[in-house]
């Protein structure tokens, strides 16, 4: 006998790929908004850190992911992090230098939360009716 709990696990992944086109979409629009926001409250100097802003893209086995970043390798710009959470040396070359945070990138994703709470119940219930038409399992 299957254990049901497994069987209504598997029966939800099948059930579950086709998500519907507009939750990718809308995952790509939100993720933009927010790149958008970060870059625009992004400290400028040289203008290194706004354009080593992106957006990558993922696949996970619970669906689409989308990865607002900042910095990294191949960019040039190994201080992101830096600048949005500040940082402290106690010890080395440096010895207490600081400095302050200055985020552009934590503001712009509760910005964007906030406004998209409405959308994202709208394209939700919209995944849960496709999933109520194609889950045909029991339990």
């Amino acid at each position: 006998m299957t254990d049901p709990f497994r069987r209504f696990a598997q029966d939800l992944r099948k059930a579950g790929r086709g998500i519907p086109l507009s939750t990718v979409s809308y995952l790509d629009l939100v993720a933009g908004r927010i790149l958008a926001s970060a870059k625009k409250n992004a400290p400028v100097r040289t203008g290194a850190l706004r354009r080593s802003g992106r957006i990558e893209k993922a696949d996970s086995i619970h669906g689409p992911v989308r990865i607002v970043s900042f910095g990294g390798v191949g960019t040039g710009v190994m201080y992101a992090a830096a600048v949005e959470f500040g940082r402290f040396n106690p010890v080395g070359l440096q010895r207490g230098s600081t400095v302050a945070p200055r985020p552009y990138l934590v503001p712009a994703l509760l910005k964007e939360m906030r406004a998209s709470r409405g959308a994202m119940k709208k394209v939700l219930n919209q995944n849960l009716k496709h999933l109520n038409k194609t889950y045909r399992g029991t339990i």
